[in-house]
């Protein structure tokens, strides 16, 4: 499968490796230098990327469905000339206002697009190994979070914060537009294919349903099947924005918390890849209500293991959720849905998740102020993941609208 389609699986990983400029994790590498020169509070850096997060995750509405009618080649180079612009806008930021438009942009083209166009592909132009392509483009996530932030450290140190994103950009420019448009040569033919396939289907006795964005919100499995998936990204996010706080409160070595992202990417990786031929077989709305498994079985750890190995355990399973969140998410709805208007319903899929994303950092620290422990909040957790869980599993006896 790889072989026959290395070229195509290729630019799935490049997206989603080269997103990570858009990425909390990476960003974050540069708060410290951003609050000091801009003079920003704790308080006011995260309100200022809440805010540029949120108006990211309201602008994917509009620009994620324009994939549904352009040519991908086309989609991809102005998505890539977006993250340049971002890149370079970051680098010569000098006030406020233009460092909340770069991390806008930021985070609409990595975290937001880049990561859309390369799932909605796969989603859109594979069907029967379409659980396994997605789960082996998440390479590219994985690539991404063990390297970059140590690039980022490393740019610092030499550097400084303006010139890091100033070269940044400068790499963006000669590599990734080429490499990308290169991985998208057989794209015409491949176009070509789907729609041949798509006539053949609008022509057989058993057509294939594809649903409108409309159609969708007008069904009531998707209203069964939404929270599970809103609540993978609010959880995730609000736990991993909050590392440092609860490695201090369970009184782990910060050098497990650093070596232990290498155990959360490797586990995010091989669970995605595990989990591909799996969906292949059993599909993904089969597998929804245990999506969120391992995050349990973290939780269970670090609420009942004290001793530092246990670290790493706890991140390993939180890396293995990332795997089953981006694996099952990028395949149950052209499942569900079809294909033909998925960028449509996939760009409002991934602007609710990046919108719970965004809250979860501001809510997760209302908690600890309100001086919830990280046992209660544990807990917590672990009642919504059940809930959506049951909500998740009756959609499967859901027959439409």
């Amino acid at each position: 499968f790889i072989k026959k389609n290395w070229r195509f699986l290729g630019f799935g990983v490049f997206l989603n490796f080269f997103s990570s400029t858009g990425q909390t994790f990476y960003i974050s590498i540069f708060g410290g230098e951003f609050r000091r020169d801009f003079d920003l509070s704790d308080g006011d850096f995260g309100f200022i990327y809440m805010i540029a997060t949120l108006l990211s995750a309201v602008s994917l509405i509009w620009l994620g469905r324009l994939i549904d009618f352009m040519d991908l080649r086309f989609y991809t180079l102005l998505i890539c000339l977006g993250s340049v612009t971002a890149s370079f806008l970051t680098s010569i930021a000098s006030s406020t206002l233009m460092l909340l438009i770069a991390f806008y942009l930021l985070r609409l083209m990595g975290q937001g697009l880049m990561n859309h166009a390369a799932v909605t592909s796969m989603g859109r132009y594979f069907t029967v190994q379409r659980g396994r392509a997605i789960g082996i483009i998440t390479l590219g996530n994985t690539l991404g979070l063990a390297v970059y932030p140590l690039v980022g450290v490393i740019l610092i140190r030499h550097y400084g914060w303006s010139y890091s994103w100033l070269i940044t950009a400068v790499i963006y420019s000669i590599f990734l537009i080429p490499a990308t448009l290169w991985l998208l040569k057989d794209q015409r033919i491949r176009h070509h294919t789907y729609l041949a396939e798509r006539s053949k289907e609008r022509a057989s006795t058993t057509p294939i349903d594809h649903y409108s964005v409309k159609d969708m919100l007008t069904e009531k499995q998707f209203y069964l099947i939404a929270p599970a998936m809103l609540t993978s990204p609010f959880l995730l996010t609000g736990f991993l924005f909050h590392q440092v706080s609860i490695f201090d409160i369970k009184n782990w070595s910060m050098t497990i918390f650093a070596s232990g992202f290498i155990g959360l990417a490797t586990a995010s990786f091989l669970t995605s890849l595990a989990l591909g031929p799996l969906i292949d077989r059993w599909r993904a709305r089969n597998l929804l209500p245990f999506m969120l498994t391992p995050l349990i079985i973290a939780l269970i750890v670090l609420n009942h293991f004290q001793a530092e190995f246990f670290g790493y355990i706890y991140l390993i399973f939180l890396g293995s959720c990332f795997g089953t969140t981006f694996t099952i998410a990028g395949a149950i709805w052209p499942e569900l849905y079809g294909t033909k208007n998925l960028g449509a319903i996939k760009s409002i899929i991934k602007s609710i998740m990046v919108f719970a994303s965004a809250l979860s950092p501001w809510v997760f620290g209302l908690l600890f102020d309100a001086g919830f422990g990280i046992t209660q909040i544990s807990y917590f957790s672990i009642g919504i993941i059940v809930l959506t869980a049951t909500l998740a599993k009756i959609s499967q006896k859901s027959n439409g609208r």
